[in-house]
């Protein structure tokens, strides 16, 4: 059974993560927004267009969100993991699969989505739904409800045309056992390997050799070219110790504190309310829509709770099934025939029917918010200071920030606009661009020294925000020109890759005289002379094993099978070093040899029908990419290139 596993799990679920997995991640519940953009169009999937900078968005969200789950990736291997290129592919999948959803008539009502944000614990407070939240953490992230919900509606639908093909597949127990018996299987060989890297120490290579290979391939070993980077840096750290706060400023602003929460706790103080919606439709006017008001307020009266009356004539989606609950509510949130009704109703009591744009509504205020009372200023001077610290090094900052931006244009260097600012100069030493340490690795600082008017024109770079309170700017000093290593530097490395050389030769020329021998008949044992190796063997290789080697696991299982008792032929497979392995197949056992309980019979045909279902699907997502109206431009993708 754990064979079983490792068979539908490896290969296959590779494949999956890249194919799958991943765009929908990219999605990220999202949407994607594609049209409306002034960057260049990338790409046009069903008439839709997909812009430069809505990918180059795409990709920094997926790399901050693996960054969060791994802190400690290399941000090198990150960004040549997370490309612009896959990302687009990803893109255009979705938009296909969106395409072909809506074009299926598949539907995902905004009441559908508002129940689904209802259980998002993200946007909840004390277990609960909070509109305040909701939009505070769209804001944080740059969106606003609306742009969330469609994105959100068009996602589950994307979802549905998935779980067509994902989740209705099935398996039968002849093809589990058909399965197991192949992905179960182990088979056992006799091999023998010529090691490159062996080889390799069995050559030796002249100083001349190395000066000669030096002379002949000189523009392989030169050092990059260097500068010198200046760069001035603005952040709030620095006017901490310019700016104070008396005792006085600190009771000034608790007093404004103070008179900010009773001015709030003074009006209509936030409530829990609940509600039943009626809706009018195109199947009931509003007439009708207040007759079954009336009914539930009838329910109610007669001993029905809210909530239960709530869950019977409610047609909000979203909250009947939650007793009507809209969570707290403050003033503004609600139209404002809800939030007139609210202000009059106490506590505990259901208001007659209110109508509004969206039908007719029984409201109940289930619980009155207190007013909190204001920390002591004792309790809350030390906060009050760091506050007023803080925003008043901001303001300096941003001051200076807004002077600094003019002084770069008007002057030719950095040293006379950091001393009106304040701050210094800081030049490095010889550096390549690429390897320099922070502040100058930061992406934004390196599109800045990379760009025309730093690099080739040497002028300022424009100000640079790092991040909300640290600003950099940058110019190059000096250039150094690319030069030619010393041989001393690479005298080994040239070496080395001679030696190198000189063995694939060999194992090249070996390769096929050993080819040539088996052609002729030569059984492993012939071969292995030839190499100058000994017979090895190795039982119980599995599908997906790396002993002795990936390659040759891959050639084993893939040899057609013999008569018992007999050896497949022997055949020839490199290796990604470069390496040979002469090897035969002794012996095959087929799996499938332990049954199976009921549980886990069940559970195996659900897995493989998944594997089955995840493949068909890739197999839809490639349809569609050849019959969509599909249209890339890759070449877009970097700003500096052009069509």
């Amino acid at each position: 059974m754990q064979e079983f596993r490792r068979f539908v799990r490896g290969p296959v679920g590779k494949v999956l993560l890249a194919a799958i997995i991943l765009p929908f991640v990219i999605s990220g519940f999202y949407g994607y927004f594609v049209g409306g953009s002034t960057g260049d169009v990338v790409a046009e999937v069903e008439g839709s267009k997909i812009t430069r900078s809505v990918v180059n968005q795409r990709v920094e969200r997926v790399r901050n969100m693996l960054r969060e789950q791994s802190p400690n990736m290399n941000p090198a291997l990150l960004d040549s993991f997370v490309r612009p290129e896959m990302v687009l592919d990803g893109i255009v999948n979705e938009q296909l699969i969106l395409a072909a959803a809506e074009q299926s008539s598949m539907v995902f009502s905004e009441q559908q989505v508002a129940a689904d944000i209802y259980k998002v614990p993200l946007f909840q407070e004390d277990g609960k739904f909070s509109e305040q939240r909701f939009e505070r953490e769209l804001r944080a992230r740059g969106m606003n409800p609306q742009g969330y919900i469609q994105g959100l509606r068009q996602d589950m639908i994307k979802e549905q045309f998935r779980a067509g093909f994902m989740q209705t597949d099935f398996s039968l127990p002849s093809e589990l056992n058909e399965q197991r018996r192949l992905g179960e299987q182990s088979r056992d060989i006799r091999y023998a390997q010529l090691d490159i890297n062996s080889l390799r120490k069995q050559f030796s290579v002249s100083d001349e050799e190395v000066k000669a290979f030096y002379d002949e391939n000189q523009g392989e070993f030169m050092r990059p070219e260097e500068f010198k980077v200046s760069y001035v840096e603005l952040s709030a750290d620095k006017y901490a110790d310019q700016v104070s706060v008396t005792d006085e400023d600190v009771k000034a602003e608790y007093d404004v504190r103070k008179s900010i929460m009773e001015e709030a706790g003074a009006g209509d103080a936030p409530r829990q309310v609940s509600h039943i919606l009626i809706e009018v439709n195109d199947d009931r006017d509003l007439e009708q829509a207040k007759v079954r008001a009336r009914e539930a307020a009838k329910a109610i009266a007669g001993g029905e709770s809210f909530a239960d009356a709530a869950a019977q004539y409610s047609d909000d989606s979203g909250s009947a099934q939650s007793g009507g609950d809209l969570g707290v509510v403050s003033k503004g949130a609600l139209p404002e025939e809800m939030e007139d009704a609210i202000a009059d109703l106490a506590s505990g009591t259901v208001s007659a029917p209110v109508v509004t744009d969206a039908g007719v509504h029984l409201i109940k205020v289930t619980q009155e918010e207190t007013t909190r009372a204001l920390p002591s200023l004792a309790e809350l001077s030390d906060q009050i200071r760091a506050d007023l610290k803080k925003a008043r090094a901001e303001a300096l900052l941003n001051d200076d920030v807004a002077k600094l931006e003019e002084l770069l244009y008007e002057h030719a260097d950095l040293q006379s606009p950091a001393e009106q600012v304040g701050t210094s100069v800081v030049t490095t030493d010889w550096v390549d661009l690429a390897a320099a340490d922070a502040p100058l690795s930061l992406p934004q600082v390196q599109q800045a020294l990379n760009s025309d008017q730093v690099r080739e024109q040497g002028h300022n770079s424009d100000l640079i925000e790092v991040d909300p309170t640290r600003y950099i700017a940058v110019r190059i000093a000096e250039n150094k020109s690319p030069e030619p290593m010393p041989l001393e530097e690479v005298s080994f490395a040239i070496r080395e890759r001679l030696k190198g050389e000189h063995a694939m030769d060999k194992v090249q020329q070996l390769n096929e005289d050993a080819q040539k021998s088996i052609d002729d008949g030569a059984d492993l044992a012939a071969v292995a002379d030839l190499f100058g190796v000994e017979v090895e063997e190795q039982d119980g290789l599995q599908r997906g094993g790396a002993e002795p080697s990936m390659e040759v696991v891959n050639g084993a299982f893939g040899a057609p099978r013999f008569e018992e008792g007999e050896a497949s032929p022997v055949a020839l497979t490199r290796l990604g070093d470069g390496s040979v392995v002469a090897y035969q197949v002794t012996r095959v056992a087929d799996g499938n040899a332990e049954p199976l309980s009921d549980a886990q019979q069940q559970a195996a045909l659900v897995e493989l029908a998944n594997v089955e279902g995840q493949r068909n699907f890739r197999q839809v997502v490639a349809l569609l990419r050849d019959e969509g109206d599909v249209e890339l431009h890759p070449s877009r993708l970097s700003a500096n290139q052009g069509e």
